[in-house]
Parts: C-alpha cells; sequence; structure tokens
C-alpha cells in the first residue's frame, strides 16, 4: 500500500516518532529497532524533501514543516486503519465491545470521561461498566471477565499492566470544635491519638492493613471506634469533638456541612492513587486504543484533576509499561 512515495508503514513511523518524541520508544511501539527507525526516518526525509525532527539528547522534536506533515499523515493513517476495520466488521459483522470495571466511589465525571472516549477506528464501539470495589473489579480483569478497569491502589501483581491516572489525600473530617479543626492540614501522627471512624477492611484490605500497620509503628495503638463503607454512614458517627472520620475527597465534599470540616492528610505513603488496569498478556488493538485515547483526555486537563477515589495508598507498584499493539 502506497501514498505517493510512501507506504502505510512510513506515515505510521511519522506519528510514532511524534507521540512518543523518542526515538527509542517509537522503535519499541512500531517493533523494529531504533537504528532501522532511523535508516527509515532518513530514507523517508529524503524523499519529501523535508526535514521533520530534530534529534538531541533528550529525544527528537517534531519541527513545523514536521507537525504540519504529522496532521496529514495522522489523517492517512487512520482512514487506512478504519477502511481495514470497517471491511472486517461488514465481512464478520461483529461489534466491537469492552467491559470496564469502575468502583461505586469514583467520581460522576471520571465515569463520563470513560463513557465519551471515540474510537474513529471502533465505529460500532459498546462499553459495558461494572461497578464493584477496587480489588473485586481487579479479580475479575484477572478472570477475564473484563478488559479494564480503574483500581485504586493496585498491589503489586505480575499478571497486571498499570498506568496511574491520578493521586489525592484523604480527607480527615471533624467536628469544628476538634483539637485539630483549625490546621490547614494534619500529619499521621497527630491523627493516631484520637479515635477513628474507619472504612471496612473489605472495602480494600490491603489498603486498610497498610494504613494500621503505618498507624500502629507510629503509636502502638489505634483506636478504631466504628467502622463505615459510605460517607453518608461516617457523619452521624462524629458525635463528639475528639473522632474523627477518614474520607474520601468525594465523600467529604458530599456529606461535609455546618459544624464539620475537612483537612487534607499530608502522608508520603498513605494516598489515594487511581490506576487504569488490564492484564499483562493483553495485547488487543481495541484496548490499547482506548487507554492511548484515555490517558489523552486525561492529559489535556492537566494539572491534575482532583480525582475523588475509593480508599488508597501509594503502594509502590511498579507500573509495567502498557502494551502497545
Amino acid at each position: 500500500m502506497t501514498a505517493g512515495h510512501l507506504r502505510i508503514r512510513d506515515f505510521e513511523l511519522i506519528v510514532a516518532l511524534h507521540e512518543e518524541g523518542n526515538m527509542t520508544q517509537a522503535a519499541n511501539r512500531l517493533g523494529i529497532t531504533e537504528p532501522a527507525l532511523s535508516q527509515q526516518l532518513k530514507k523517508i526525509e529524503r524523499r519529501i524533501q523535508t526535514h521533520l525532527f530534530e534529534r538531541g539528547n533528550g529525544g527528537v522534536v517534531t519541527t513545523g514543516a514536521g507537525r504540519a506533515f504529522v496532521a496529514r499523515a495522522m489523517e492517512i493513517v487512520q482512514a487506512f486503519r478504519r477502511a481495514v476495520h470497517e471491511a472486517h466488521e461488514t465481512k464478520h459483522n461483529e461489534p466491537h465491545r469492552l467491559r470496564i470495571g469502575i468502583s461505586s466511589f469514583h467520581p460522576p465525571h471520571l465515569i463520563e470521561m470513560l463513557g465519551s472516549v471515540e474510537l474513529r477506528l471502533y465505529q460500532n464501539l459498546s462499553l459495558e461498566m461494572v461497578t464493584a470495589y477496587s480489588l473485586d473489579v481487579l479479580a475479575l480483569v484477572q478472570r477475564c471477565d473484563l478488559d479494564l478497569a480503574l483500581v485504586t491502589s493496585p498491589p503489586p501483581n505480575a499478571q497486571i499492566t498499570s498506568v496511574r491516572v491520578a493521586t489525592n489525600p484523604f480527607m480527615i473530617v471533624v467536628r469544628k470544635k476538634h483539637p485539630l479543626a483549625d490546621r490547614a492540614s494534619v500529619k499521621l501522627d497527630e491523627i493516631v491519638p484520637y479515635p477513628w471512624v474507619f472504612f471496612n477492611r473489605n472495602v480494600h484490605c490491603h489498603l486498610h492493613d497498610f494504613i494500621l500497620k503505618r498507624a500502629k509503628a507510629e503509636s502502638g495503638a489505634v483506636g478504631i471506634r466504628h467502622s463505615v463503607s459510605q460517607a453518608e454512614q461516617a457523619i452521624p458517627l462524629l458525635t463528639d469533638d475528639q473522632t474523627l472520620a477518614w474520607l474520601t475527597p468525594a465523600g467529604a465534599e458530599r456529606v461535609v456541612h455546618n459544624g464539620f470540616k475537612s483537612i487534607p492528610l499530608v502522608d508520603p505513603h498513605i494516598r489515594l492513587d487511581i490506576h487504569l488496569v488490564t492484564l499483562a498478556n493483553n495485547k488487543s488493538p481495541l484496548v490499547s486504543e482506548y487507554v492511548r485515547s484515555f490517558m489523552k483526555r486525561i492529559e489535556e486537563q492537566r494539572p491534575p484533576m482532583q480525582l475523588q477515589l475509593p480508599i488508597g495508598i501509594g503502594i509502590d507498584n511498579s507500573l509495567r509499561p502498557w502494551p502497545i499493539s
């Protein structure tokens, strides 16, 4: 397949190099060696008599002429792929479908973003959302019952590939006469002496145990007065000026009202992380394209959105590269 003096593969190379901004990463994405990519790029630039990229120690930067070329190259690549996919769809009459796991604690705007991703190559794509606690959703991914999932601080797992979407602190909620109420933020050792309204272990057993372990290391004892599963259950249990509640930002925003105050917990290890996960051996082009488009939407909203997520901490996950087909 050619377009002028260039093949579709040449346009794919230009697009990959522009999007990755790095020779090594672009070569890995294309499944070729870096020297082969460099050699082919030189041939392309000679053919069109235009310098498309500037090379440096930090990677490659698309030139002004290159950006104009890339815009058309993307259209050509997308049109070719769409034609191929539509031909296959017509032949097999099989609609594309993704099953995505989410937590009931995820904010509506994040779920709306998942549902609004548009893939030009998959015009008849349908999405099915499955709601459960984060670790239950993760188990469904491992059983291949889900294609993707948003999971709060997934434990390290060689079978899972993940990419971090955002991070937020916990909110500590107290009555306005609580000794900590005038603080702009609090640390773990400052809240350990007070009775807690804490989340149930079934919400996220790994996070539950990790937080208690760190808290006990700070003081030797933690006083959990009540255990809850929903933010709405916590506020009625704050009946005195000593008890405090652990809530997510979304939960605190939803339930905190006059007479109460929510304070961010500042801790290098305890935080709310959210990851988009799938199986490490998932080579589906549809999954890769969906992830790429979703993360592009996330990047367009930087600085980071204040995502309100189920309870999570920063377990030191080694984020594996996302499989790119």
